[in-house]
């Protein structure tokens, strides 16, 4: 790692959000997340600040409106992290603190950072810290977060079809609700090539789900939004992408639960924080764009 790895720009980013979770709200939002709102002088007070560090670009004295962007999205998800410790009995500990203020004495060079910043940089690697403790939910709880939306444990478990037009996705449609199995649907309609091999499964080299992050960052973005509304065993769609029309099935629990789990067991905390954003409410002021769930940020409108 680099000399300055707990002070990278996405490091800090992210700090603000759970530092500033303790802030008291203003009427004056520049974003909300679950009640809690994120006031325009803590978004103006850390792009200052970390303009100030250098670690924001400014040009011609001011910062680019996606810079903007990601720090307020990096404040809504820092909120959520205080909210999800909450929702899982955890909290961050005074050793948790102490033990990540004494790494960035050992690695690196503060001098020219002002205190806020320096707490920013604290409380986010300590938030880490106690984020890697929270459990999973048992298989329970997990099957009723999963039934009731299967994102909030922040894997999907998807089969899907993909047609050139709206109408052949209806026809699909049609069928799934008149009792044709989905993989045989897929089989059938899609154009994806091995559909009829796959039954229109999207999963990894060894699961049957992939992670909500993954989906976030590398699938079409309209996709992963009508993958997140869809309910298990129920076809959903017809969904328009740049691929073209898609039927999207999420999987029953039952059918994938030991994915579910083998996912979960590797990343608990990351996973439910990434599925508890993307099932949140969070409202934007339209000066700064609106929030997607579907890339787990505040994208222009």
């Amino acid at each position: 790692m680099k000399n300055n790895s707990l002070v990278a720009k996405s490091a800090l980013l992210a700090t603000l959000a759970i530092f500033a979770a303790g802030c008291g709200a203003t009427s004056n939002a520049a974003a909300e997340i679950n009640g809690r709102k994120i006031s325009r002088d803590e978004l103006e007070k850390t792009v200052t600040e970390l303009s100030a560090a250098g670690q924001t670009p400014v040009v011609d004295g001011e910062v680019d409106g996606e810079t903007v962007r990601s720090i307020l999205s990096a404040l809504v998800q820092g909120a959520a992290t205080d909210q999800l410790l909450k929702e899982y009995d955890e909290e961050i500990t005074q050793a948790d603190r102490e033990s990540i203020s004494a790494r960035i004495a050992e690695n690196t060079d503060t001098s020219t950072y002002t205190q806020y910043l320096k707490d920013l940089i604290v409380e986010l690697n300590a938030g880490s810290l106690a984020l890697a403790r929270v459990k999973a939910p048992d298989a329970k709880k997990a099957a009723e977060m999963y039934d009731k939306a299967p994102g909030s444990l922040g894997v999907l478990c998807v089969r899907h079809l993909v047609v050139e037009t709206e109408a052949t996705a209806n026809e699909a449609l049609v069928k799934f609700n008149d009792g044709t199995e989905f993989a045989e649907l897929a089989g059938e309609f899609s154009t994806e090539p091995n559909a009829k091999e796959s039954g229109g499964a999207l999963g990894g080299a060894d699961n049957a789900c992939i992670t909500l992050t993954e989906y976030q960052g590398g699938f079409d973005a309209d996709f992963t939004a009508g993958a997140l509304l869809a309910k298990p065993g129920v076809a959903y769609g017809p969904v328009k992408s740049s691929f073209g029309y898609h039927v999207i099935y999420v999987r029953p629990f039952t059918e994938v639960s030991e994915d579910v789990s083998k996912l979960l067991a590797t990343n608990a905390g990351v996973n439910l924080l990434t599925g508890f954003i993307a099932t949140s409410k969070i409202n934007v002021d339209s000066a700064y764009g609106v929030w997607s769930a579907a890339r787990g940020g505040i994208v222009t409108s």
